[in-house]
């Protein structure tokens, strides 16, 4: 009997992702929007872009986030995404395991909002994309020092102060996510991070041997293609569920004080959405446009997105995005970057409100006629020249593109 040589035991696992890239690929260039679409080719590069996001987080995901004895904060951004990136969202992940006691330290920065949330589940291993929730830890609870420092444990114990539960009934945590939103990106600075697992604080990392670097490859390999099948379900799911060309009325989320709104708009040269939204007592709001592949567009080179510092207010005191294929001459154009068909999200988080939003306050958009834009704006809306654009844009690529960012 032939028994597979040194190398060729150790290639297994490399040679698993690299099916799993044609199998994930395969499965998004399935997707019925591909072939629907007016520009398939363009279509499957927006595919083709969103599986080098996924493939970045399964390699994050077998070969960083894989020991859950030595957690790691692992930072999302544009290029390794789940799902649709907040850009005005600085996110950390870890995988965490029950039992086991781990501690969260740092000092406090200067953002709009922020939510600790340890959670079950396998989102991206699963066709389920959000965590089950265990235990959360708000802005609004968070006990901080006076030199801005904190400690949080996270356990099956009640610790008092800053205080996780591992566990929630059947539920036990597999995961830790940290959410800290922007509204300024130039002004507001982010928080610092510190996590260890304290019954292994000290420990040295196994070193690596065959079985290790084959389960870590098996774990990206399996991640890659559950994500984009999940993804592709979740779409398809929405694309059924919310009419074409509407914002959906807000919805809270699992996250206390935070609603999200939703629309599903088609992308031509001759159409333009007009997005009013009306400012409301929240530590952040703020629009996003993303793909049919629920990525999060280029949002340091291109304005694919708008929190209400960034954007203009209207005199009457509404905020007037405008959603079109071409730039429309005014300073809050949403940029669908390309996209056939986009998703808006709109958030609102820390909302300091008694109850759900009114009606009075909800988003409202409108489908135009490309040509006729001023027709609906107030008649002081100034234009905004090629020249400004420029300027616009070289301003968010020197706030997004800093390292480090200012959050």
């Amino acid at each position: 009997m032939k028994h597979a040589s040194h190398d060729e035991a150790l290639s297994q696992g490399a040679s698993q992702v690299a099916k799993a890239i044609e199998d994930a690929r395969k499965i998004m260039f399935d997707a019925p929007w591909v072939a629907q679409s007016p520009n398939p080719e363009r279509e499957r590069a927006a595919a083709e872009r969103q599986l080098k996001h996924q493939l970045s987080a399964a390699l994050d995901q077998g070969f960083v986030l894989h020991d859950v004895n030595q957690p790691e904060l692992r930072l999302l951004n544009q290029h390794n995404q789940f799902g649709l990136v907040n850009p005005d969202n600085r996110y950390h992940i870890a995988n965490i395991t029950t039992p086991g006691t781990y501690t969260l330290r740092g000092r406090r920065g200067t953002s709009a909002d922020l939510q600790i949330q340890v959670g079950a589940g396998d989102p991206g291993f699963t066709d389920e994309t959000n965590l089950d929730p265990v235990s959360l830890l708000s802005l609004d609870d968070l006990q901080v020092e006076d030199d801005g420092t904190f400690e949080i444990t996270i356990s099956d114990t009640d610790s008092g102060g800053n205080w996780l539960s591992n566990t929630n009934g059947a539920l036990t945590a597999k995961n830790l996510l940290i959410r800290e939103s922007f509204m300024d990106w130039n002004t507001e600075v982010g928080t610092t991070w510190y996590l260890e697992r304290t019954d292994t604080r000290g420990m040295p990392s196994p070193l690596p041997d065959r079985d290790l670097v084959n389960y870590q490859y098996e774990r990206a390999a399996h991640y890659l293609v559950a994500s984009a099948a999940a993804w592709v379900k979740l779409v398809t799911f929405l694309r059924e569920e919310i009419p074409p060309d509407i914002l959906t009325p807000p919805l809270e989320s699992k996250l206390p004080g935070q609603y999200t709104s939703t629309g599903i708009f088609e992308i031509r040269p001759y159409r333009a959405v007009i997005i009013t939204l009306p400012k409301v007592r929240a530590r952040y709001q703020a629009a996003q446009v993303g793909d049919l592949w629920f990525s999060g567009l280029d949002f340091c080179h291109r304005q694919t997105s708008l929190t209400l510092s960034q954007a203009r207010q209207s005199c009457d005191g509404l905020y007037r995005l405008v959603l079109s294929a071409r730039d429309p001459g005014v300073a809050n154009w949403l940029d669908p970057a390309g996209a056939s068909t986009a998703f808006v999200y709109i958030r609102w988080q820390g909302l300091q409100t008694e109850g759900p939003l009114k009606p009075s306050k909800f988003p409202r958009a409108r489908v135009v006629d490309f040509r006729e834009i001023r027709d609906h704006l107030p008649d002081d809306e100034p234009d905004f020249s090629a020249e400004e654009r420029v300027e616009q844009l070289a301003a968010r690529q020197a706030s997004g593109l800093r390292s480090p960012r200012a959050f």
